[in-house]
């Protein structure tokens, strides 16, 4: 059993619709992913996050739903298209002292079981009245929804004769009439342009097209290819009357965007209605004659004049390519094309400019526009950042954009030209009526009458963006920094906003200054004047043999000053120090405060008090080990004695000396001396750390000492009882040796009975662990190991600043470092990027607050640590280099990665492509090298290889293309290229690639894998095998080559790879998977699926074990099993993602953990088109997973999703067919998701709803506390 969770959710942006959703005065931006819908309030300071829903299903389109014509208030219709098509009336809802919610008011099902999906045009409209909405989804029929007050009222079918529709706007009517303009395709495949009205008291659709708009086809020259390229209707309104007699008004009409021209045709007005009326009727009346050659004569008039093509009243040239989203700006539009280009269109002085096209600059490419407020746009993209951006009435740039060129075949104006030219206010006809009648002659002109402004420059500037990270290519798990932490690097982007970017979970650390000059740090500690100061005022610095004191500048910590001067300085400097605090003074057996500080360093514990009138600090008293009084039990009677570790608190002393000996001391009640409490001499085993950290903050002093030990790895806990240390709790032996250790408390209760305390023993391991152990107040439970690197690590209490709050946590810090802290009552860890941290301590000053002193190999920072778990991204953009394969050479430290670019044209036109491969430097990311590849050439596959050179084990790059020939069903010709790098100078600003070899193939290189020296190649229907051989000749340079060793032509076209060992999975798109050996120079079959599945990326997870995931967005695992027939590939799990997987990566990004109660194991991560990456997870047990697997079905119960029916319908496996009643639900996966909806339920009676189930045979066999364990070991995965 497999749990699939989320590791980054879907990013990219479908949909967007500006709107009030409550009664406030406030406007809010509803945006659609994916699966989910967010709310955002708009503020001055920006976009403020509400509010948000999943969802279970795919969403297609989102529209707000006015309560009236006469209220702003409105609610939230959103189309879903799987795994049924319906449609779902959200309502947003605010409560007092509650954080606002989406309510589901009424879920309408648009599911039928005959119908054909419609194959062009799914999406729905709402009219502005509120009153009712039209939905498209199968062909040729629309489903009407009326609505009272944003409430459901009725529903009905009506059938529409025009099958392939493409667009569908409602004309702008008189308020007691509706009718809807629609473009489609005809059966000559012809694009039309026609007009029906709604009847919405007899629910139908006119059989004639409407009087109110004359129906027209469309020229091809204006609209080539018009499947190809998405196609709009945009309803304009009629302009407002003047006080002008003898000037017409615009009366509104439908603009046709998408095309090599905008075009504008406007509604008929009353004479011209009654005019085609009295056509219709005439022609209708000859129909019904009785003499045929009467009928025949109608029909055919019929036919001229559905054929005849009817003048746009207004277009002008659109210059660039397909316009992917528009939105109303005030009275004009906003359009934006494929490349992020966006554009004004007015229609403002039809009469005598036309409609005029305004270049405004680059965005994202939008998939949705909406325009909010004061020139402020929002641009959802699926390929780029989401912006938001503000349109300036003047150039915010002067700088020329070639993006915005306008091609040499499109006229177009300067802004001043069209300034001087004499305008109207308000809109006018741009024609004649007679130019409207569809029985006039009317030629095909491509000239448009409109005007485009030439660019000057950008009106743009960019307020804000939201990271998107869709959709991903490909990506790959990497450890540049040799620190055994992967981070995520995918190819993502497209268009004009191509990327590359560096995925990771973690907390951020922003430095605010430096201190250089010290090296060697291994201990640091802040000092303040007074133990119950806020600020720090002093710095004392350790290393391995010296102690520095440092005085801070109160305005800029990082200006120290280092006091070396002994009047200035009576510390022990000549040694190094292994504890340091501010303590009280103890005066009547109180603690007050005061001006002491204590110093231990190996030969004792010195006291010092801050003489302020002198500034200077003051010997009191000093304790010397040498002067403790041996006894027969020291077994160490002849060895010079000598502190090893210790700790101190506000009031306490703690050492630890050779030997296994302990001195704690007090400070002595009225007088400021120390006074030995407690000497253990008996327990005979060496300390390797000890801790004096208060369990309660709130107290001066602690009852329980942690003491870990050298010999046996263990921690046991003392109580402190009077003058002797009773044990209350002993580890079991830790896997590596305790450098450090820590009693802390992450929560705010001091009780450990109280329900916000969190007690855990911290250990930290030389070989780079921490163990974390449960403590309250007897015995140890929960041990879990975390690896965090390889170098012993150190624990340091800190503040972290967490959405406005201050977090407890702990910094353990090596080679690298994390941050502990409680969340959900689980103990969790944070990365943070930081390496190589020899000490760490927290830190005051008035100017940075609360924040942390690190020491590093380089010297000493101050920063702040804060935003715990938070997902970082880090963009490398590449603009229109469009990265789509990428590998990772650790060797050279270099990212090779493969790009293509695609010309910017205008539609119709050619577009041509170009493909890089690109070699960047790891670290820096700046290009190395680059090869260009030939004209018409790109790559397709991408691969590292290492061989045999002359020199030893070489590192070479694969490269996979093709040759993209015009006209090609099927691509003919590619070519296999083998890359080595090499420095051309003794810097490494650059990288030279060398071709080493390449070999001419038979079709496109869909894949390539490598396994040892052998190159595993997937083109057409064939596997091929290659090796390089070099050849070397006396006196000559060596050659290499590329030698053909095997094929494998068993399927139709293999477009996808994996590799385990010497196991190759094969998938067919057209068919299913294979699973192949490699023996030697041959290719062997192993076992292949027969059914059709359709895969489009595979992966092995073992030798026997593979995942696909298929073209119906499923989610497939085989395993190799041995029957009587021989070996073949059992299907034993399948579950529906309901998003494009792009790619499988074995392997995880979780910092490993190490327990003994560990069930979970982190197997794989997959990547999606929308952004998502996933992390599946396997359960190691059998019954554990059919224990989850009923958890999973009792939560459906308790947790109800929006949309999609019922959680199994929505994983349930789809195919290309469609649902049949036939169709299983999912097995083997469960949804790590929903699983973990478990942890925020209320303590009862949700949980334990889901523990007993609806009945008696759902009750669970897990307990409540052993199913939140499990479930927060899965959070810990991801």
């Amino acid at each position: 059993m497999k749990i699939v969770s989320t590791f980054h959710p879907s990013s990219s942006v479908l949909a967007s619709v500006k709107c009030t959703l409550s009664s406030r005065d406030l406007e809010h931006l509803v945006v659609a992913k994916l699966s989910r819908i967010d709310v955002y309030s708009l503020r001055v300071h920006g976009l403020e996050h509400e509010c948000g829903v999943d969802v279970w299903g795919k969403i297609c389109a989102v529209k707000s739903l006015p309560l009236s014509i006469h209220e702003a208030r409105s609610n939230i219709v959103v189309m879903v298209t799987h795994p049924h098509p319906e449609l779902i009336i959200l309502s947003y809802r605010e409560e007092d002292g509650k954080s606002p919610t989406i309510v589901v008011e009424k879920t309408i099902s648009l599911y039928e079981r005959s119908p054909r999906l419609a194959e062009f045009f799914t999406n729905f409209l709402v009219h502005p009245s509120g009153k009712l909405a039209i939905v498209s989804c199968y062909t040729g029929k629309l489903k009407a929804i009326t609505f009272r007050g944003g409430a459901y009222g009725t529903e009905y079918d009506i059938l529409l004769p025009e099958t392939n529709v493409i667009s569908i706007a409602f004309l702008p009517t008189e308020e007691d009439k509706c009718a809807l303009a629609i473009l489609y395709i005809d059966a000559y495949s012809k694009l039309q342009l026609c007009a029906r009205d709604l009847d919405t008291e007899n629910f139908d659709l006119s059989f004639h097209h409407s009087f109110l708009f004359q129906s027209t086809p469309l020229s091809e020259k204006i609209f080539p290819n018009p499947t190809d390229y998405p196609l709009h209707l945009l309803s304009v309104l009629p302009a407002e009357t003047t006080d002008d007699e003898d000037e017409e008004v615009f009366p509104g009409g439908v603009l046709v965007i998408g095309g090599r021209e905008v075009l504008l045709f406007e509604m008929a007005s009353e004479e011209k209605q009654a005019k085609q009326r009295g056509k219709y009727k005439r022609l209708e009346a000859k129909k019904k004659s009785k003499d045929p050659s009467e009928v025949k004569k109608a029909k055919e008039k019929e036919r001229e004049r559905e054929s005849k093509r009817r003048k746009p009243n207004a277009s002008v040239q659109w210059p660039w390519s397909q316009v992917m989203a528009w939105t109303p700006f005030l009275s004009r539009f906003l359009l934006g094309d494929e490349h992020g280009r966006l554009a004004m269109l007015s229609l403002d002085n039809l009469g005598t400019l036309g409609i005029v096209l305004v270049p405004l600059g680059e965005t994202s490419q939008p998939t949705t526009l909406s325009y909010l407020t004061n020139q402020i746009l929002y641009v959802g993209s699926h390929v780029g950042d989401s912006q938001l951006v503000h349109i300036s009435p003047t150039l915010v740039s002067i700088e020329d954009l070639p993006a915005l060129a306008i091609p040499q075949d499109v006229k177009s104006v300067t802004a001043e030209s069209l300034s001087a030219k004499p305008t109207r206010k308000g809109k006018a006809r741009a024609t004649l009526q007679d130019d409207m009648d569809v029985d006039d002659d009317s030629t095909d002109s491509t000239t448009a009458a409109g005007t485009v402004v030439a660019p000057q420059g950008a009106f743009l500037s960019v307020l804000d963006s939201y990271k998107n990270i869709a959709p991903i290519m490909d990506a790959i798990l990497v450890d540049t920094d040799g620190s055994g932490r992967n981070q995520i690097v995918t190819c993502s982007g497209g268009a004009n906003t191509g990327s590359v970017n560096i995925v990771r979970n973690g907390s951020d650390f922003k430095e605010l200054a430096s201190i250089s000059g010290l090296v060697d740090v291994a201990r640091c500690w802040g000092i303040k004047t007074r133990i119950e100061d806020e600020h720090h005022s002093h710095l004392l610095v350790s290393t391995l043999t010296e102690t520095h004191v440092l005085r801070l500048d109160p305005t800029n910590p990082a200006i120290v000053t280092r006091l070396d001067n002994d009047h200035l300085n009576p510390f022990k400097v000549d040694q190094p120090t292994l504890a340091f605090s501010n303590v009280f003074s103890r005066k009547d057996g109180k603690y007050v405060n005061s001006l002491l500080v204590v110093q231990i360093v190996p030969t004792g514990a010195r006291m010092f008090e801050f003489d302020a009138s002198a500034g200077r600090y003051v010997e009191k008293d000093a304790f010397h080990v040498d002067k403790l009084q041996r006894n027969e039990r020291d077994f160490h009677q002849d060895s010079k004695r000598e502190i090893v570790v210790a700790s101190v608190n506000s009031s306490q002393v703690v050492m630890a000396l050779s030997g296994g000996n302990i001195v704690f001391l007090r400070m002595e009640n009225n007088r400021d001396k120390f006074e030995v409490q407690i000497y253990a001499s008996d327990m005979k085993r060496e300390i390797s750390a000890i801790s004096l950290a208060p369990l309660n903050p709130v107290k001066e002093f602690t009852i329980y000492l942690p003491v870990a030990y050298w010999n046996t790895n263990e921690v046991e806990i003392f109580k402190i009882t009077g003058d002797r240390l009773q044990s209350v709790a002993k580890s079991e032996p830790l896997p590596s040796l305790i450098r450090s250790v820590l009693l802390y408390n992450f929560g705010t209760d001091t009780s450990s009975k109280g329900e916000n305390y969190y007690g855990y023993l911290l250990a930290g391991l030389a070989d780079g662990s921490v163990a974390s152990m449960t403590f309250k107040g007897a015995g140890l439970n929960e041990l879990k190991i975390t690896s965090l690197g390889t170098s012993p690590v150190l624990l340091t209490p800190c503040t972290v600043q967490q959405d406005g709050k201050e977090t407890k946590t702990v910094l353990a810090a090596a080679n690298r470092a994390a941050v502990f802290f409680v969340d959900r009552k689980r103990l969790l860890n944070s990365p943070v990027m930081l390496k190589e941290i020899g000490a760490a301590s927290g830190l005051s000053t008035p100017t940075f607050g609360r924040a942390v002193i690190l020491a590093a190999p380089t010297g000493l920072f101050i920063g702040h640590i804060g935003n715990l778990n938070k997902m970082h991204v880090r963009t490398i953009p590449f603009g229109r280099d469009n990265p789509h394969h990428i590998v990772h050479e650790p060797s050279l430290k270099v990212y090779g990665i493969a790009c293509k670019q695609n010309e910017p044209t205008r539609i119709g036109d050619y577009e041509a492509s170009k493909s890089t491969f690109q070699l960047i430097d790891d670290s820096s990311l700046t290009v190395l090298g680059l090869y260009r590849c030939l004209v018409d050439e790109e790559i397709t596959a991408l691969a590292t290889l290492t061989a045999t050179g002359p020199d030893g084990d070489q590192r070479l790059f694969c490269v996979g293309t093709f040759v993209n020939n015009p006209g090609e069903i099927e691509p003919t010709s590619g070519r296999l290229l083998i890359f080595t790098a090499f420095a051309n100078s003794k810097q490494r600003a650059s990288l030279e690639l060398s071709m080493l070899a390449s070999e001419d193939v038979k079709g496109c290189v869909f894949a390539i894998k490598t396994i040892k020296d052998r190159i595993i190649v997937a083109v057409n229907s064939s596997i091929m095998l290659y090796r390089v051989l070099l050849s070397e000749e006396s006196g000559t340079t060596p050659k290499y080559s590329l030698q053909k060793l095997a094929e494998w032509n068993h399927n139709y076209m293999v477009t996808s790879l994996g590799s385990f060992e010497d196991r190759i999975v094969a998938g067919d798109q057209i068919s299913s998977v294979s699973l192949l050996s490699l023996a030697g120079d041959r290719i062997v079959s192993e076992a292949r699926d027969y059914g059709p599945t359709y895969p489009i990326a595979v992966e092995a997870l073992s030798g026997k074990d593979l995942i696909c995931a298929n073209d119906s967005l499923n989610l497939i695992q085989y395993t190799l099993t041995n029957n009587l027939r021989g070996k073949s590939l059992e299907r034993n799990g399948i579950y529906h993602v309901a998003e494009f997987i792009s790619k499988f990566l074995r392997g995880t990004v979780a910092t490993e953990h190490k327990s003994k109660d560990s069930v979970l194991a982190p197997e794989f991560l997959f990547f999606t088109a929308s952004g998502r990456i996933s992390v599946v997870v396997d359960v190691k047990d059998e019954d554990l997973g059919l224990s989850l697997s009923n958890l999973e079905r009792n939560l459906t119960f308790v947790v109800k999703g929006v949309g999609g029916g019922s959680h199994s319908k929505f994983r349930m496996p789809k195919d290309i067919f469609g649902p049949s009643d036939a169709d299983k639900s999912s097995e083997g996966f469960l949804d790590g998701d929903l699983l973990e909806q478990f942890l925020p339920l209320s303590e009862s009676p949700e949980k334990l709803r889901v523990i007993m189930g609806d009945r008696d045979i759902y009750k669970l066999d897990l307990t409540q506390e052993e199913t939140s364990r499990i479930i927060e070991q899965l959070q810990n995965l991801h």
